[in-house]
């Protein structure tokens, strides 16, 4: 996934395709993190390919983050299919009510509409900028408070 260069231009500090070594350093980050905080990003795979990975999700605040963050990252194998939308509505759900957390955030390369749409239908705004690596990133936020379910939003 992270060799696709579609997919890095998004998820990596320089806009760069991962090569196998530096893959292996963010899985070992991620599980890591997991270590570390007590939570962390999910693997992603299709209910009829269950041993296939096609991205990762979910709860995500390394050293130095501005904040909380709910995050994904999709082969492009899996995009348009409603992935993120679903896994980041699960894990905004397990933010909110499991890990008590009052706002979540998302970082949001501006260019990167189709993230930002999905922001948009978990009910977050964007509130401010973020420079990472040189990168401005927008922050999209929800506060708890806020928060309600995106299909239980599409059926009021």
């Amino acid at each position: 996934m992270m060799a696709d260069p579609e997919v890095a231009r998004f998820l990596t500090a320089d806009q760069q395709p991962l090569t196998p070594s530096d893959s292996w350093r963010q899985v070992a980050m991620l599980l890591g993190h997991w270590e570390l905080r007590g939570f962390g990003m999910w693997a992603v795979a299709e209910r009829e390919r269950p041993d296939i990975f096609v991205g990762r999700l979910g709860p995500h605040q390394p050293a130095g983050w501005p904040d909380f963050e709910i995050g994904w990252g999709l082969a492009r194998s899996v995009w348009g299919r409603g992935y993120a939308t679903e896994g980041a509505a699960a894990a905004m759900r397990y933010a909110f009510e499991v890990l008590n957390r009052p706002r979540v955030i998302s970082l949001i390369d501006p260019l990167n509409v189709r993230s930002a749409a999905v922001a948009r239908r978990l009910g977050e705004r964007p509130v401010s900028r973020w420079m990472y690596h040189g990168r401005e990133l927008d922050v999209y936020a929800i506060e708890r408070d806020e928060w309600v379910e995106p299909a239980t939003r599409e059926r009021a």
